[in-house]
């Protein structure tokens, strides 16, 4: 059986689950990404794979278990250095049939605390690029560095004690000397 794309109608969808695969582009994902981190900011590698099964529960639930894989390029907050961050993200999230626009829906207390991974789609279509999207941006770090990407570090941090006390200003010579004394 052919699986389903990123957008599918709920009636496709059989209880015991169907397979579904699709991708964000590379010029997609650059545009989702461009600014994240100022002028270093992220570039996109490749097109981001997305693929999983969805389960039809309850009815108007779906539940999606996914993975999203791709590689993100960046440089290094503190070295400045090329990196590449390999992205390879499972998530587990269940879908809830929500009331379309503009159909008086009352909101419950229990509604309101809603479990983060509970998320809703209105009408009989559901769409999980959005949903995968979002969790490629939150996976990825805020201020990323070489400690990001295993196996690589800094080299411009890697300094000896007599490098750090070369660069240490005269005026606090005297402070580095009780410092010493002191340990």
């Amino acid at each position: 059986m052919k699986p389903l794309g990123l957008k599918f109608r709920l009636d496709d969808l059989p209880a015991e689950g169907r397979a579904f695969k699709g991708e964000l582009a590379t010029e997609v994902l650059a545009e989702l990404i461009e600014g994240m981190v100022g002028e270093l900011g992220y570039r996109s590698l490749s097109p981001a794979a997305i693929e999983g099964t969805a389960y039809r529960s309850g009815g108007t639930e779906v539940i999606v278990d996914g993975r999203i894989t791709t590689q993100v390029g960046f440089d290094c907050v503190r070295c400045l250095e090329a990196r590449v961050f390999p992205v390879d993200l499972r998530k587990d999230l269940v879908l809830v049939k929500r009331k379309a626009a503009g159909a008086t829906e009352e909101v419950t207390p229990e509604d309101e605390e809603q479990d983060d991974d509970i998320e809703t789609f209105v009408g009989d279509e559901v769409e999980l690029t959005d949903l995968f999207r979002q969790e490629l941006l939150m996976e990825l770090p805020m201020n990323p560095s070489c400690t990001h990407v295993e196996g690589a570090t800094c080299s411009e941090f890697e300094q000896s004690d007599e490098a750090i006390e070369a660069q240490v200003d005269p005026r606090w010579a005297k402070l580095l000397e009780l410092k010493k004394k002191m340990n």
